[in-house]
């Protein structure tokens, strides 16, 4: 990934032992951007661009209470620390428990990882002694380069996205106040209400109209509150009735004009819309009135009122699409340069790569947005059903047709129409979907009238549709006409840095749904994950981490509770030779000369791959290189 302009990569290291600094630094250095994008090419079968891996600014503490000052200091200065890697024992001062504790008093938003050598028993012990510092992550040493890279990426990253979030809430809660301002000045009564139909908000005209304060107002029951505006209207059975008929429909609209006769006198326009999340669910409800004494302009009125109920429902917007991977960019790229048009967009991508997200993300920012977005399977209608399905049919054009039905594309006109599973639709629609795409008009099965028809079309596969035109199992000129804009949705195992930001959100999802503490995910569980190929893509990833909560019983989601094909990544990894058994000499060699002969010959046995080398060796490919540099075998020596 590549961190943007401003971004903190700032990573503490505090430790007492020297070799550990010196470990970081090669790790972490941009020296060893050409090692890092060899590692990264082998393993996801594929070249790296260098410029988008990261670079981070790695400061040092050898003891606890040069950590604190430092940490102290950075957050004087305003440059705060994204990431601190902090070792349990630091003799003779603060050991690495109390120095967190100690930062997280001056600085709660650091990322704190702690490093031990301790076994499983003792470390737990240590564990149940810091409940209270909350955000915290352990790694036990000897630790992998590519565990150290990995976490380090994506702590950084959590910092840095938790922190534009901050500021995105600042920023909203500032919208909110200035859309109040708005809603006060427009000189209509306006109030809105969650789905058990408690009041959530009211402007200070509504509160004129019905003589009491927003607090008096939201302290009132549903019921007490219906009672008290009832009693204001001059008909107040009239109004019971339209309530009432507004609370058994709540995704209908509703329009009348009322006369209401207390505190004073007025003929009143009022409107009752529903108000949605961006999955299309009803949230609550808008009602705004206005005082037509003078002259009714209810068209006007209406458009307005549709505005500020976007407005309102600007404040529930959020974007499912999850992923800053290089894949993900130019396919954001792509959907931000057909929002301004009406063109026809293909996307294709393998199955449970989020195509009906990408299509849904289009619509609900387009110009289409204020019209039905309308999704019709095309594998899923039965071949018999699926031209009526889409274009409707007259009274009496089949048997069975005893009333005149409105299809799929009439119902989305004004808006877009989504066909998922293009490439299994027969050939016969196939050619009437090609005139309707090229006339932008469509006839009702058993009907000879043309009906006009303006719709965004987005259609979706996950079927190679070259290959079908040559196969004949697909017609060429659609093919053309509706590739115009074509989108390409990733499999996940081309965009595995995006894996730890989409793990994490279905982890919060799915642990607020079953009602778990769970914090985060295990470091060797995520491994496990970044591992794996995902041959159903996200949707495979999410019923997995949906799977794996529900089994959880701890805080953090263990490789335990990852599902069996997850697992079985760990058992590819083959065993290495062992060294050969070295003869018994009478001479005594220096430690370090042994040390240099071990190397060797684990490179010998090994082919000279360092990875592989290292595992023999049972030390981490870092060490292994710095030794290489130490005993001078690297310039005659071609390690990889």
């Amino acid at each position: 990934m590549e961190f943007k302009n401003g971004w903190n990569n700032r990573v503490l290291i505090v430790d007492d032992q020297e070799e550990i600094h010196q470990d970081f630094e090669e790790m972490l250095n941009p020296d060893f951007t050409a090692e890092l994008t060899d590692d990264l090419a082998r393993a996801f079968d594929s070249e790296v661009d260098e410029s988008f891996l990261p670079e981070f600014e790695l400061l040092h503490a050898r003891s606890g209470e040069q950590a604190y000052e430092m940490v102290k200091a950075a957050i004087e200065a305003g440059n705060p620390i994204a990431v601190a890697y902090i070792d349990v024992r630091m003799p003779p001062g603060m050991d690495g428990i109390e120095t967190t504790r100690r930062v997280r008093e001056i600085d709660k938003n650091i990322e704190i990882v702690i490093m031990t050598a301790y076994t499983d028993k003792s470390l737990s012990e240590i564990v149940r002694g810091m409940e209270l510092l909350n955000k915290l992550l352990y790694i036990r040493k000897p630790f992998a380069r590519e565990e150290i890279q990995q976490m380090t990426l994506s702590l950084t990253e959590k910092w840095n996205v938790q922190k534009e979030l901050a500021e995105k809430r600042r920023q909203l809660a500032i919208s909110n106040q200035r859309l109040e301002s708005v809603l006060d000045s427009t000189g209509d009564a306006i109030a809105m209400f969650d789905v058990t139909e408690h009041l959530l908000f009211a402007n200070r005209w509504y509160e004129e109209l019905f003589a009491l304060t927003e607090d008096e107002l939201k302290q009132m029951s549903p019921d007490e509150l219906r009672g008290h505006v009832k009693r204001c209207f001059q008909e107040p059975d009239l109004f019971e009735e339209k309530e009432t008929s507004s609370l058994a429909n709540p995704e209908e609209v509703f329009e009348e004009i009322m006369e209401v006769s207390q505190p004073t006198h007025k003929m009143l326009y009022r409107f009752t819309a529903p108000v949605y999340d961006t999955e299309q669910s009803t949230i609550g409800r808008i009602i705004v009135y206005r005082d037509v004494s003078k002259e009714i302009e209810i068209n006007q009125m209406k458009a307005e009122v549709r505005r500020l109920r976007a407005e309102l429902e600007m404040k529930y917007t959020f974007d499912r699409l999850i992923g800053k991977s290089q894949k993900m960019q130019e396919v954001y790229a792509l959907m931000q340069q057909v929002l301004e048009s009406n063109i026809t967009v293909l996307i294709q991508g393998e199955s449970g790569t989020g195509k009906e997200l990408v299509a849904k993300s289009i619509h609900f920012n387009s110009l289409q947005k204020k019209g039905p977005l309308v999704v019709v399977n095309c594998a899923a209608i039965p071949e018999m059903l699926i031209e009526t399905e889409l274009f409707g049919h007259e009274r009496g054009a089949f048997t069975g047709a005893t009333v005149q039905r409105i299809g799929k594309f009439e119902s989305a006109n004004g808006g877009t129409i989504f066909l998922d599973e293009i490439a299994d639709m027969h050939p016969f629609l196939q050619a009437k979907l090609l005139r309707v795409l090229q006339e932008r008009e469509i006839q009702r099965v058993g009907g000879t009238a043309n009906i006009p028809i303006d719709v965004r079309v987005i259609v979706a596969t996950n079927r190679n549709l070259e290959k079908a035109v040559k196969a004949g199992e697909f017609r060429e000129d659609l093919f053309y006409r509706i590739s115009a804009f074509p989108i390409v949705v990733p499999p996940l195992r081309e965009r595995r840095e995006d894996l730890p930001l989409l793990a994490e959100y279905f982890l919060k999802k799915h642990a607020e749904e079953a009602g778990k503490s769970i914090k985060g995910i295990a470091a060797e569980a995520l491994q496990l994950m970044i591992s794996y190929d995902w041959p159903g893509n996200v949707r495979e990833l999410e019923n997995m981490i949906e799977r794996a909560v529900l089994l959880e019983t701890s805080d953090l989601l263990q490789e335990d509770s990852l599902p069996p094909q997850i697992r079985l990544v760990q058992k590819q990894f083959h065993a290495l030779p062992t060294q050969k058994e070295a003869p018994i000499g009478t001479e005594i060699l220096p430690l370090e000369e042994v040390e240099k002969q071990a190397i060797v010959q684990a490179l010998e046995m090994t082919d000279n791959n360092i990875t592989d080398a290292a595992q023999a060796l049972g030390t981490n490919r870092t060490t292994v290189y710095r030794k290489l540099k130490k005993y001078h075998l690297l310039e005659n020596n071609s390690a990889s």
